[in-house]
């Protein structure tokens, strides 16, 4: 696998939008949003023949709550129809361009894959303590860039019709959201009025998947049916919908965040059941022998999502690796996720 490093022709701008021009963020304009990325990302000087790929930063894609999120565009450099992969980072990097993303977007944009790269939370303020309403934010951002990259795809020589996910840590979240989750009208703020349509797979790094740790707390003790529907949202399959055929590929690192204690797993009032009214996580997760070491972790959270998934009927795998929370010494498997997953 061939990854470039400092050979990306790159748009960047000192304020919002691209450079060269400005791509309009208070109306609906994806056509000529997806014409400016194609022109731009199109450019070419000394080092771009040698590129593997072309980069174009800083595109609005969404206006949420009066704060413009960004999103950028990898675009492999010869002839398509590429994969379209939406990459969503972790919920502590805040931003699309932090390292663990780019390293998977450069590698995955260099062996052939059209790539966007979504900053997805809006950290104006910080979104801590997490809220029913910032949980609703995230999934309405990940289904935009879902919406916006199918709609910008083809001008960049994508192709719509083969779109995967791929998200890291809290970012594996927002790609299971997008998947199961996704919206079936405009979504305020978006620079598209479309919906996105039905993903091809998704490749989760390391997330969780029932919301098990602290950091959802306040949002489940201040309107906890909300939250209860959020976790059968993501976790039901009867919940998901009609006609999504994806292929899911979770990978998770052994020595990975997101551990916490499991106390009384039947306290009616503990957190366990906060999350799980009528008993189904608990049994899955006996099932799984996952309760016997008193921690519930990441590691727990993909293997229940796992079992779900193929009960289900999905194709769908975890895969532990030796280690901690990041991408870097994963990223020729990661891209074979994306691969698989893109594959019909």
């Amino acid at each position: 696998m061939t990854v470039v490093l400092g050979l990306i022709v790159s748009g960047c701008s000192s304020g919002p939008g691209l450079s060269d021009s400005t791509v309009p963020s208070t109306s609906p304009s994806t056509t000529a949003a997806a014409a400016t990325i194609a022109t731009t990302a199109a450019r070419t000087d000394s080092t771009a023949a040698e590129a593997a790929f072309t980069e174009t930063t800083d595109l609005v894609y969404m206006n949420q709550n009066g704060v413009e999120l960004l999103m950028d565009v990898y675009v492999p450099v010869g002839d398509g129809p590429w994969p379209v992969v939406v990459a969503f980072h972790g919920l502590d990097s805040n931003v699309k361009d932090e390292l663990s993303t780019v390293a998977v977007a450069e590698a995955a944009a260099a062996e052939g894959m059209l790539v966007f790269t979504p900053t997805w939370i809006v950290f104006d303020p910080p979104p801590f303590p997490l809220t029913v309403d910032t949980f609703r934010g995230f999934t309405a951002a990940a289904n935009c860039a879902v919406a916006f990259a199918q709609q910008s795809a083809p001008d960049l020589g994508g192709d719509p019709a083969t779109t995967v996910l791929h998200g890291f840590s809290g970012g594996a979240g927002a790609a299971l959201l997008a998947a199961v989750e996704p919206s079936d009208t405009a979504i305020a703020g978006c620079e598209t009025n479309a919906s996105p349509t039905l993903v091809n797979g998704a490749v989760l790094g390391d997330g969780e998947y029932f919301l098990h740790s602290e950091n959802f707390e306040t949002a489940f003790e201040s309107d906890l049916e909300a939250m209860q529907t959020e976790v059968a949202l993501m976790n039901e399959a009867a919940n998901w919908p009609p006609g999504l055929n994806a292929k899911f590929f979770l990978w998770v690192a052994a020595s990975g965040t997101g551990s916490r204690g499991i106390g009384d797993p039947t306290d009616e009032s503990g957190w366990l059941a906060m999350r799980d009214p009528d008993g189904s996580i608990r049994a899955d997760l006996e099932r799984l022998n996952q309760l016997e070491d008193g921690i519930i972790s990441n590691v727990d959270a993909a293997q229940l999502l796992v079992l779900r998934l193929t009960e289900a009927g999905f194709e769908a795998t975890v895969d532990e690796y030796p280690g901690g929370h990041t991408t870097l010494d994963k990223l020729p498997e990661i891209v074979g996720y994306l691969r698989a997953a893109a594959s019909k």
